[in-house]
């Protein structure tokens, strides 16, 4: 992962594994919309493809507009990016694309979401990794926090899926025994470490 870690699009990469961002989103993010101090970025624009050309357009529905929490590793990771890119803008001056994109190339011009997926690609197959899409990164996301334990109601409302009961269908896969230990964990903290009646010793 060394090589994606020294890419120039590093925390795009890092913002997509820990959001779990549908590709147009993430390469439509503008700085008004990121919240570096509060940790939040409202998702509401996106840069589509259309016959090959990229384009600005609102999120795909009213599901997808949504305000989300960044972890603190990510936000510093966005802070070292925006240091660079201001770098960058003062360097070419006026011939500098100021577009408000957060994810640009050096001259201001926005990134193409197919670039992306390709750039990751071939950064992924350079670090030994098995074949891995940039939209796997996404499912990665959904997957390893329902896995963690986080309610599949907020993991629904950060993917931006029309509601709980569509995210439950399509990770099913990973919700085996995630009902079991839900009960378990309720029981213990509204009981505490009870012993079984029929297991309780007698005087």
């Amino acid at each position: 992962m060394e090589s994606i870690c020294f890419d120039r699009f590093y925390a795009l990469f890092r913002l997509e594994l820990t959001t779990g961002l549908r590709r147009a989103e993430i390469c439509g993010i503008r700085w008004p919309s990121l919240d570096l101090e509060a940790g939040a970025l409202s998702v509401h624009q996106g840069r589509v493809v259309v016959s090959g050309r990229a384009q600005d357009a609102e999120v795909k529905s009213e599901d997808s507009a949504r305000l989300i929490a960044l972890d603190a590793e990510t936000v510093s990771a966005l802070r070292i990016w925006k240091a660079i890119q201001d770098a960058e803008r003062a360097l070419y001056g006026d011939d500098f694309r100021d577009t408000d994109l957060v994810f640009t190339y050096e001259d201001g011009r926005p990134v193409h979401p197919d670039s992306i997926r390709e750039r990751f690609k071939r950064l992924a197959a350079r670090a030994g990794l098995p074949e891995i899409r940039f939209y796997d990164l996404r499912h990665t996301y959904i997957t390893a926090s329902l896995m963690a334990g986080v309610s599949p109601k907020v993991v629904s409302q950060r993917a931006g899926h029309a509601d709980v009961a569509f995210t439950m269908k399509t990770y099913q896969h990973v919700l085996p025994g995630m009902d079991e230990d839900a009960a378990a964990r309720a029981a213990s903290y509204m009981l505490g470490r009870r012993e079984h009646p029929e297991t309780a010793s007698h005087p």
